[in-house]
């Protein structure tokens, strides 16, 4: 790929990296993630066509690691004919739907561009650097960005903050990469000190551990496996030493720490924080410069590399041991420390303290949440219990009042979701994306490269960037085992895209199994037409729960203007467009009772309770309309819904109002007479 190929081609994919970002924000808005998840099925099938009929011929790779993620996909499809909540199964299958596209694009460029790692590592810097600098310019102009801020820790353009964080650590790897390669623009490699800097202090400032976890993963494999270590060193030292005193002031302030700040108080530090943003980056570029600059003029010999890296080892190895020995000589000593931290992190209820404390604390509610999956799966461990359903699953096995999406770690999330069908068919994709990976880098053990009769290959920058490639998809994976990241489509997707090219780009001479064949042959069309039809259905389905959700949005707005013959119209086509959505139940029930027949509205709501088997809420809803009128069936409805959640306040607050109403009746009605 030649530069002006190369270049373009990363803005390219920077650009639609961070049109997912803004466009799906969090994920959890049904109309603007549908919308971006077609247009990720759309490019994801036309990049595969291109492959099918323009790639050169040779062994598929990355086919086994697309062939698992597809047999994941078709168990979260296939989940919605049993799932406690099949409406929502079916969002989630088509979020998975997407997903596919997107890897399987992503290996499909591999076949079609097998020497673009670069430009795919160039992208991915480009996307993180600009989509984290929107989350920093959210606190630097808080009333244009957002002015409703419920957290004090930024999330923009994601509202939330794990997810952000997790973009920054995902790459950071590829920033390093960038400052640390031998080939390339001098500029490039300086503007890496800067775009490393900016990544540093989101990380550090969104106070994500899981993520922070990540990337440390990453950088020491990175340092470990790469011989590129002084100049990695170079990079990161000084990106974090100028990012320390911006992420430390920032943690300090209430603005950054705690909820529910009013805006007044935001602006007050707006101006500093931009001040002290804008001298990061002309420090860090400026040593960026420098640095270039001295290595132009002088290239450090064989010799001092050594010891540079000696001592950098020798640093690396001291930090554990003088924190080992510091806790060793506390007062608690070092079991009794590790006990202490133990307790907090198995404990359900503890929470991390606020500011930079946060980091260094392992309290987290977490563990309770991967108790609640644990305890969901062991109801229905082969299958689950339908894909997404876990806010439901948890209901009967929760501790706490609180209510909970998702379990904060792809993998309970997916063993109460999809049982061990899915978490075989995750683990296969792991193994086969692992086999993939080792293979593209050249990291295959020496066993298997005596068996291929293949060396290892020479550390060229396009291999490099490969290896941060794999890395960054490395950094993603730890974040998401103890977080939601997967349902937040701009990380995801930039984490699939850096795995998909990596799993599909093959050995580093790819061309040695290719052959030239000149034309496409009938095969090769009939497959694009085979997948089209495909993505065309699939594109189909996805879009249906959108429009029943307008037509919902409309019952509603009927329902507002006193209009209860149209909320039902609209409630009738709602049901004909997504028939497993529960929502359209409600909206029909409330207008029955604006129509004065209550009795109808409650049959409404126990077909609503029969198809949502697990959910109290309709339960909940009967209750409410029966309390006043008939308590002794307010009361069984209540029971009902205690049933599916004991620790519902709503619930309890029925029950007792009904006994109440029960009681005070039974005291009004005067005694029967004796004869």
């Amino acid at each position: 790929m030649s530069r002006s190929h190369s270049a373009t081609a990363s803005a390219l994919l920077a650009a639609g990296l961070v049109g997912v970002a803004l466009g799906a924000r969090g994920g959890n808005a049904l109309e603007r993630t549908t919308i971006v998840e077609l247009l990720a099925i759309a490019v994801g099938t036309a990049a595969v066509c291109a492959a099918i009929v323009l790639a050169p011929r040779g062994r598929a790779h990355g086919a086994a690691a697309v062939a698992a993620f597809a047999a994941l996909t078709a168990i979260s499809a296939l989940s919605v004919g049993w799932s406690i909540a099949p409406d929502i199964s079916y969002v989630e299958a088509g979020r998975t739907v997407a997903y596919l596209a997107v890897f399987a694009g992503a290996v499909a460029l591999a076949r079609l561009a097998p020497d673009g790692a670069v430009a795919v590592a160039r992208a991915i810097v480009l996307a993180s650097v600009a989509i984290c600098a929107y989350g920093l310019a959210a606190r630097v102009w808080p009333a244009s960005f957002d002015e409703l801020a419920f957290t004090g820790r930024i999330g923009q353009p994601f509202d939330y903050w794990n997810a952000l964080a997790g973009l920054a650590a995902l790459g950071i790897v590829p920033a390093l990469w960038l400052g640390a390669r031998r080939g390339g623009s001098s500029l490039g490699r300086a503007l890496a000190f800067p775009a490393s800097g900016l990544l540093i202090a989101t990380l550090l400032i969104a106070q994500s551990r899981g993520a922070l976890a990540g990337a440390l993963v990453g950088c020491a494999l990175w340092l470990t496996i790469v011989p590129l270590r002084l100049r990695s060193v170079v990079v990161l030292g000084a990106a974090a030493a100028g990012a320390a005193p911006v992420a430390a002031w920032a943690v300090s302030q209430d603005q950054f720490s705690l909820g529910l700040q009013p805006l007044a108080a935001r602006e007050a530090v707006a101006g500093d924080f931009g001040l002290m943003l804008a001298a990061l980056v002309v420090v860090l570029l400026a040593a960026g410069i420098a640095v270039e600059a001295v290595g132009a003029r002088r290239q450090p010999s064989l010799q001092t590399r050594f010891r540079a890296g000696l001592a950098v080892a020798v640093v690396a190895a001291l930090v554990p041991l003088a924190l080992v020995t510091s806790i060793a000589t506390s007062d608690r000593g070092l079991t009794g420390t590790i006990s202490d931290r133990l307790d907090e992190l198995t404990s359900d209820s503890a929470a991390p303290p606020a500011g930079a404390g946060r980091l260094g604390s392992v309290a987290s509610e977490r563990f309770g949440y991967w108790r609640e999956a644990l305890d969901a799966f062991g109801e229905r461990p082969l299958a689950g219990h339908g894909a997404g359903s876990f806010e439901l699953a948890r209901l009967a096995h929760r501790n706490d009042g609180g209510r909970a999406r998702r379990a904060h770690g792809f993998g309970p999330q997916t063993l109460s979701d999809l049982g061990l069908l899915g978490g075989a068919a995750t683990l296969a994709l792991l193994a086969a994306w692992l086999l993939a990976a080792a293979r593209a880098t050249g990291l295959q053990p020496r066993r298997r490269r005596r068996a291929a009769a293949t060396a290892r290959p020479p550390w060229t920058t396009e291999r490099a960037a490969a290896v941060a490639l794999a890395l960054a998809a490395v950094v993603y994976g730890v974040q998401s085992a103890t977080d939601w990241t997967w349902f937040v489509p701009g990380l995801t997707m930039t984490a699939l895209l850096a795995a998909g090219f990596v799993a599909g780009r093959g050995p580093s001479i790819p061309a040695a199994e290719a052959s030239t064949e000149p034309r496409p042959g009938v095969g090769a069309l009939l497959a694009c037409a085979a997948v089209v039809a495909l993505a065309l259905v699939c594109a189909w389905s996805i879009w249906q729960p959108v429009r029943a959700d307008r037509a919902i949005a409309r019952g509603y707005a009927a329902l507002g203007a006193g209009a209860p013959i149209q909320a039902l119209r609209e409630a009738v086509e709602a049901r004909e467009l997504d028939p497993r959505s529960v929502e359209p139940r409600y909206v029909i029930a409330v207008a029955l009772v604006d129509l004065d027949r209550p009795r109808a509205a409650i049959v409404n709501l126990r077909r609503a309770a029969a198809d949502r088997r697990r959910d109290p809420e309709p339960w909940l809803r009967i209750a409410n309309l029966e309390v006043e009128r008939r308590p002794a069936r307010a009361l069984a409805a209540a029971a009902q819904a205690l049933r599916r959640d004991p620790r519902s306040a709503q619930a309890a607050g029925l029950r007792d109002r009904a006994n109440q109403l029960l009681l005070e009746r039974h005291a009004a009605t005067p005694p029967a007479s004796t004869p």
